[in-house]
């Protein structure tokens, strides 16, 4: 049996959004020129985790503003910067071998 989501997405009412951490002060945000791609380890409130692929879109020294796509839609989510771990974006500009 194959896990993960399929057939037809819940309606934007009906999302359940994983768990989170509320938006840090302003001043102590850091806000780079580009995002950096990420893993994320995403826990949701009736316990169910997955690994997602996203981009860091601003950060603290303790959390981490996660981008990510979910149900064909651009989801943000400040979460626990614990959780997120950097991956590598291959290049596409990158001769055959």
């Amino acid at each position: 049996m194959s896990t993960g989501w399929h057939g037809i997405p819940p309606s934007a009412d009906r999302f359940v959004a994983p768990e989170g951490l509320p938006e840090p002060a302003a001043g102590h945000v850091t806000e780079p020129p580009k995002a950096l791609p990420v893993w994320a380890e995403l826990v949701y409130s009736d316990g169910a985790v997955a690994t997602v692929k996203g981009f860091a879109m601003a950060w603290t020294r303790s959390a981490v503003l996660l981008q990510w796509v979910e149900y064909s839609r651009a989801r943000e989510i400040w979460v626990r910067a614990s959780v997120c771990r950097r991956r590598v974006l291959e290049s596409r500009n990158t001769p055959p071998a």
